[in-house]
């Protein structure tokens, strides 16, 4: 059995036992990687990553990850979160339990949403190719604000504390576009 099918298998099977908020990392050499559930929990509450899909042999689904640099980690972690060393190739970090304010169904329909939008990324000789038919502005759009609790959480899952002036300009210029779009 592949690792990406023993992560994923992991990562299906805390959603099915109600473990909800958990965001698993992996390191892939100097890079930490989530995948669906994490991935989905790290685009939600934490920062709006790349988010790339595709298929890996063994595995049914389309597989969707994202990943950041090992040493963003403290960037992107919001406050009262905590992490604990699994193994020497994995981190969990549990987030704190006012971010998770949707219950396990609407948490659940709404990761199943996020999955599905996210367009499906072939590999070509080394190169990532999208599928066709996705226009060129589709490739640079933020995802949409799924709600106003969504912006919300975000917002008081922001460390202002340890932010520079012009990052917290930056994250409310954001939160007021997301606002906008909602109205």
């Amino acid at each position: 059995m592949s690792v990406t099918k023993e992560i994923i298998d992991q990562e299906a099977l805390r959603v099915k036992t109600g473990v909800y908020g958990e965001i698993h990392l992996h390191k892939e050499g100097t890079f930490l990687r989530a995948y669906d559930w994490s991935a989905w929990l790290c685009c939600r509450y934490l920062h709006e990553f790349k988010v790339n899909k595709r298929t890996f042999k063994g595995i049914d689904e389309p597989v969707a990850y994202i990943g950041f640099p090992e040493t963003s980690l403290a960037k992107w972690m919001p406050e009262g979160a905590a992490t604990e060393a699994v193994d020497e190739k994995h981190v969990k970090m549990v987030l704190p339990p006012i971010m998770l304010i949707d219950d396990g169904q609407a948490m659940e329909s709404a990761y199943g949403e996020w999955k599905a939008a996210i367009p499906l990324t072939e590999m070509h000789g080394g190169q990532r190719k999208r599928e066709q038919g996705d226009d060129v502005e589709s490739l640079f759009e933020a995802p949409p604000a799924a709600s106003l609790t969504s912006i919300m959480q975000r917002v008081l899952a922001y460390p202002i504390e340890s932010k520079s002036p012009i990052e917290c300009m930056t994250f409310l210029a954001d939160v007021k576009q997301r606002l906008a779009k909602l109205f």
